[in-house]
C-alpha cells in the first residue's frame, strides 16, 4: 500500500555548491592511475595489443613475430569509393568498406624475450621495455588528442641501439575478397597499387582509388639524436579526387613538429582530463571499474564531434576482418549507448551528424514512392548510409523492419537527456516522423480491424509476420511521437493517425515460453541478439512495474538464456540491463562476470570472427544502470546494486530532463543525493535513502512531493535553471562528495596482458 504524503520544505540558508563544479573530492591522478592497463609480456595479436587514438587516426601497438614489433596504423574514414552495384546485403562492403592502410613496425636485433609496458589512459601515452637477446628497447607512443599524427619514441641499448624502422604497406583491398563470401563479385576491378616516394625528409606511401576517385597516403619521417630515434606518421585522405592527401599528411607532420613536445603533450593532457572529468563513477570491483573507465577511454579514442561515426573498429583496422562497415541492427545502437548517462552527448554527434548529413541517402532507401515522408536504413552501410530496404529483396534476411527507428531511439535520448530542443525541431523529429512512417507504410488491417507488419528479418533469428523487433520499434516510434506532440505543443496533423493506429495495433505475440519472434515463431533455438525483447529493453515499453508484465519478463528473459549454443558477448550485456531494470543486481552482476570471464580479451576488445566494439561499450552501459536509471519519468538510484557491494559512489551522471546526478553509498547505505538541474524541469527520484533533508542553493523555499511504495522513498520537486538540489537523512552538507571507494573485489586486477593471470 502506497503511504502519499506533501511536504513543504523552509530553508534558511543557501549551499554555495554547485553540480557543474568539477568534483572536488577526487584526486583524479591517483583514482586513475589505478585504471592502467599493464603487460608483462608483449602481446602478438590485435586483441592483446595497446591502443591509442584520437578518434580519427589510432595505432595498436603487439608483437608481429620474436623479432619485429608492430604499430598498425588506422585512419576511420579511410574507405573505398566505387559505384553502388546492386542491392545485395554485403554490397557495401564491396563499394564502401574500409580499407587497409598498413603497419610501422620496428625489427630488433635479437628475440624478443619480454616487456614491460602500460596504457596510462588518463593521460593517453603508452611506455614501456621491450627485452631481448641483444638488449633492450624502451618506448613512449600517444596519438596527440587534437592532431593527426602517431608520435613513436624509441630508445635502444647494447645491440639494440640503432633502431630499425620499416613501413609495410598492405594491398588497398576490401577485407571481405580475401574471404569466401556468397555476395563477392565475380569480377573485382583492383585499386592501383600504392607507390613509394620521398618528399625532403618525408618517406610517402601513396594509394590511389578507383577512377581517380580520390586516394589516401601514409607519411612519415624519422627524428635522431644521439640516443633516441623519434617516429612521426600521418595519414592524409581525399575521399573524391579533390585534395592533395600526400600535402594534407606532410602539413600536418610539420605543424606538430613545430610545437616542442612538452607543449604539445600538456595539450594533449589536458583534453583527455577535462574529458574524463565531466563525470565520475567508483565502484568496489576493481576489475569492473577499471573496465568501465577503459570503454570511455575507447569512446573518445574512437570518436569525436566532428569526425566519423564509430563503425565496428573506429580507429583500429584490423585487415582480416570480415566486418570492414557499419552494421544497423545492433552494432552501431549498443556502441553509443554509454554517452548519455557519461555525461558524453558530444560524442553522440558523429552518429547523428552522420545520419543529418546523408538524409537523402536514407529517403532513397525507401520505394520512390515513399520517399515524399519516409526514410530508412538496411542491415550494411558505409558512411553514405546508402542501404535500401526493399521486400522484395529478402536473401540473407536483408529485410529488416526498424533499424532506423532504433538508431532514432538514440538520437531522441539525445533530446532527452539535454532537453535541446533545436535540435529535437530541427533534426530528431523529422527524422524519427520519417522512420515511423516507413513503416506505417507496411501496416495492413485484417477483417476485424487490426493492423499488421509483413514477414520481417528478426535480426539474428529468422522471418515472422509481426515480427516482436518491427512491432517494438514501431510501437515505441509512435509512442514517442504523440507524447512529443502533447508536451511540446508541435500539434502534427498526423497526431490523429498515429493515435488510431496505437489503439488497433496488433499484440505483441507471446506464448507460454514468453515474447515470441512473431506471430507464429517461436523461439526455440538458442538466440544471441534480444530483437524480440526489445519492448523491454531498451524501449521500457513492457516494465515490471505491473505484476503481470514483470512476470512476463522474467519468463521470457529465462527462456532465452536457457536455449544455450549460440549465446554471444552482447547477450550477457542485454540480459544484464533486462535483470537491473528489475532491480535484481546480484543476476546483471553475474552476467556481466561472465561475459568478462568468458569474452572480454586483455586490452577489452571483443571479437566474433573479427573485432566488434559495441559489445565492451555496452557493458558499460549495464554498469551505468546498475547505479542509476532514467526510465518512466523517473530516475532511480542505486536500483541494481550487488549485495557485495557496500560501497559506491558516482558524480554528474547524466538522467532524462538534462539532469546531472551525484550520489553515495557507505555501508550498503545511501548517503546523500545531489541533483544540478541543467534546464530546470520537474525531477522525480526513487531511493532508499530515508529522506529527512532537502535543500536548494537557489532558493529558501523548495515544496516538494514524497510517496512511499516497497520501501523506496519516491520524491518529485520543481528545478530552475542552473539550481542544485541536496537531498539527506540528515548527512552534513560539507560531506556532499563523490569520493573514490576502496576496492575490495579483485582489488589487485589490472586489464593488460599479464602472464601471473
Amino acid at each position: 500500500m502506497k503511504l502519499f504524503f506533501s511536504i513543504l520544505f523552509f530553508l534558511f540558508a543557501t549551499i554555495g555548491l554547485s553540480a557543474q563544479v568539477k568534483p572536488t573530492g577526487i584526486n583524479w591522478p591517483v583514482f586513475m592511475k589505478r585504471q592502467t592497463l599493464n603487460w608483462d609480456s608483449i602481446g602478438n595479436s590485435y586483441y592483446s595489443g595497446i591502443l591509442l587514438g584520437n578518434g580519427l587516426l589510432g595505432t595498436n601497438i603487439y608483437k608481429e613475430d620474436e623479432r619485429t614489433i608492430r604499430f598498425d596504423i588506422g585512419r576511420t574514414d579511410v574507405t573505398d569509393q566505387r559505384e553502388h552495384e546492386g542491392t545485395g546485403l554485403s554490397e557495401p562492403l564491396i563499394s564502401r568498406p574500409r580499407l587497409p592502410i598498413g603497419r610501422m613496425t620496428i625489427k630488433t636485433v635479437g628475440k624478443i624475450t619480454g616487456a614491460n609496458m602500460s596504457l596510462d589512459i588518463y593521460n593517453a601515452i603508452a611506455e614501456g621495455t621491450i627485452f631481448t637477446t641483444k638488449g633492450s628497447l624502451k618506448f613512449s607512443s600517444f596519438v596527440p588528442a587534437n592532431t593527426n599524427v602517431i608520435y613513436i619514441s624509441a630508445k635502444g641499448t647494447a645491440s639494440e641501439k640503432d633502431i630499425d624502422w620499416q613501413f609495410i604497406a598492405e594491398k588497398s583491398k576490401s577485407p571481405r575478397m580475401n574471404q569466401k563470401n556468397a555476395g563477392n563479385p565475380a569480377v573485382y576491378p583492383e585499386n592501383p597499387e600504392y607507390q613509394l616516394s620521398k618528399n625532403g625528409v618525408f618517406e610517402v606511401c601513396q594509394q590511389l582509388l578507383l577512377n581517380g576517385r580520390g586516394g589516401y597516403a601514409t607519411v612519415w619521417t624519422e627524428k635522431k639524436t644521439a640516443n633516441e630515434s623519434k617516429m612521426l606518421i600521418s595519414v592524409g585522405y581525399d575521399a573524391n579526387g579533390k585534395f592533395d592527401e600526400v600535402k594534407e599528411a606532410i602539413q600536418t607532420i610539420q605543424r606538430f613538429a613545430k610545437v616542442k613536445y612538452p607543449v604539445a603533450f600538456a595539450a594533449h593532457q589536458k583534453w583527455w582530463h577535462q574529458f574524463y572529468q565531466q563525470s565520475f563513477i567508483s565502484i568496489p570491483d576493481q576489475r569492473m571499474e577499471s573496465f568501465y573507465w577503459i570503454q570511455l577511454y575507447k569512446l573518445a579514442a574512437a570518436t569525436r564531434e566532428n569526425l566519423p561515426m564509430m563503425d565496428l573498429m573506429g580507429p583500429w583496422f584490423n585487415s582480416k576482418t570480415p566486418w570492414p562497415g557499419i552494421w544497423w541492427n545492433l552494432n552501431t545502437q549498443l556502441s553509443y549507448s554509454p554517452i548519455f548517462t557519461a555525461n558524453h552527448l558530444e560524442l553522440g554527434k558523429s552518429l547523428f551528424n552522420t545520419l543529418n548529413r546523408n538524409l537523402q541517402n536514407l529517403i532513397n532507401n525507401v520505394p520512390e514512392a515513399w520517399r515524399k515522408d519516409a526514410a530508412a536504413i538496411g542491415r550494411i552501410s558505409g558512411y553514405d548510409l546508402v542501404a535500401p530496404l526493399e521486400s522484395g529483396n529478402q536473401a540473407n534476411g536483408q529485410f529488416e523492419l526498424g533499424n532506423l527507428t532504433w538508431t532514432m531511439f538514440y538520437y531522441y535520448q539525445y533530446y532527452a537527456y539535454s532537453k535541446d530542443h533545436k535540435e529535437l525541431k530541427q533534426h530528431i523529429y523529422p527524422l524519427l516522423k520519417r522512420s515511423v512512417n516507413h513503416l506505417l507504410y507496411h501496416l495492413k488491417k485484417d477483417e476485424q480491424g487490426i493492423l499488421h507488419l509483413p514477414s520481417s528479418f528478426s535480426p539474428e533469428y529468422k522471418y515472422a509476420e509481426d515480427a516482436n523487433y518491427a512491432l517494438s520499434s514501431l510501437r515505441w516510434g509512435l509512442e514517442t511521437l504523440v507524447n512529443l506532440n502533447k508536451k511540446e505543443g508541435i500539434q502534427d496533423a498526423d497526431l490523429e493517425k498515429w493515435e488510431g493506429v496505437l489503439e488497433n495495433l496488433v499484440p505483441y505475440p507471446v506464448n507460454e515460453t514468453g515474447f515470441m519472434i512473431g506471430k507464429e515463431v517461436s523461439l526455440t533455438s538458442s538466440h544471441r541478439h534480444y530483437s524480440h525483447l526489445m519492448m523491454i529493453y531498451p524501449y521500457h515499453l513492457i516494465t515490471p512495474l505491473n505484476a503481470a508484465n514483470k512476470a512476463l519478463i522474467e519468463q521470457s528473459l529465462n527462456h532465452w538464456l536457457s536455449l544455450k549454443g549460440a549465446l554471444q558477448g552482447y547477450t550477457f550485456t542485454g540480459a544484464a540491463s533486462i535483470n537491473a531494470m528489475m532491480g535484481k543486481g546480484d543476476q546483471a552482476y553475474e552476467l556481466l562476470n561472465q561475459l568478462f570471464d568468458q569474452y572480454i580479451q586483455p586490452n577489452t576488445l571483443y571479437q566474433e570472427s573479427g573485432p566488434v566494439i559495441e559489445t565492451p561499450l555496452s557493458a558499460a552501459t549495464s554498469i551505468q544502470e546498475l547505479l542509476i536509471q532514467s526510465w518512466g519519468n523517473k530516475i532511480r538510484i542505486f536500483p541494481a546494486i550487488p549485495e557485495t557491494w557496500r560501497d559506491v559512489s558516482f558524480d554528474q551522471l547524466r538522467t532524462e530532463g538534462g539532469f546531472l546526478v551525484s550520489a553515495s553509498r557507505a555501508k550498503g547505505e545511501t548517503q546523500f543525493i545531489k541533483v544540478y538541474s541543467s534546464k530546470g524541469d520537474t525531477c522525480r527520484l526513487q531511493t532508499d535513502l530515508k529522506v529527512s533533508l532537502v535543500r536548494s542553493d537557489r532558493r529558501k523555499n523548495l515544496a516538494f512531493s514524497v510517496f512511499q511504495n516497497e520501501g523506496k522513498m519516491n520524491i518529485s520537486f520543481s528545478t530552475l535553471p542552473g539550481e542544485t538540489i541536496f537531498l539527506s537523512d540528515g548527512y552534513e552538507e560539507h560531506k556532499f562528495k563523490a569520493v573514490p571507494v576502496v576496492s575490495t573485489i579483485r582489488k589487485n586486477w589490472s586489464w593488460g596482458l599479464k602472464k601471473k593471470f
